[in-house]
């Protein structure tokens, strides 16, 4: 099942099954793993675990699709996907996070939208030195209404 609406990427490189591979891979395109992958994973770019399957590293990347088994820390810029026949063990962080009924998923999720969290003393257009507002000092916006309880 795919849960994307976008075009989907191409995968130009696979890590087959049957090889077994540790230390840091980077890549530039579509990366498919259907062996065995342990170490760092650095991409701009579309990581798929094959239903065969297995990492385990700490991986940065942009989005990641998941029908076999990582386990390690996921940096995913884009989103994370765990598909039915998927299994998570670790801790993500991504903005995005989609699992499909019969995945499984154990660890730590750390969703962001990517807005830096503001600085104290600054304010919601970024500038310093502006302290906010005292909430009782600013125009009730309703009015003499009664607030929505």
């Amino acid at each position: 099942m795919r849960f994307s609406k976008e075009k989907p990427e191409e995968i130009v490189s696979i890590l087959g099954e049957g090889l077994e591979m540790t230390g840091e891979v980077s890549f530039t395109q579509g990366l498919r793993v259907d062996g065995i992958l342990k170490g760092k994973i650095r991409s701009e770019s579309l990581l798929v675990v094959g239903p065969k399957g297995k990492i385990e590293a700490e991986a940065r990347i942009r989005r990641i699709l998941i029908n076999g088994e990582y386990r390690g820390t996921i940096h995913a810029s884009d989103r994370v996907e765990v598909h039915r026949e998927g299994r998570v063990y670790g801790e993500l962080f991504t903005p995005c996070l989609i699992i499909e009924a019969g995945a499984f998923f154990e660890g730590k999720c750390n969703m962001s939208d990517r807005r830096p969290a503001r600085r104290e003393g600054e304010s919601a257009s970024g500038q310093a030195g502006q302290k906010p507002q005292d909430p009782a000092a600013q125009k009730n916006p309703g009015g003499d209404k009664k607030p929505f309880v």
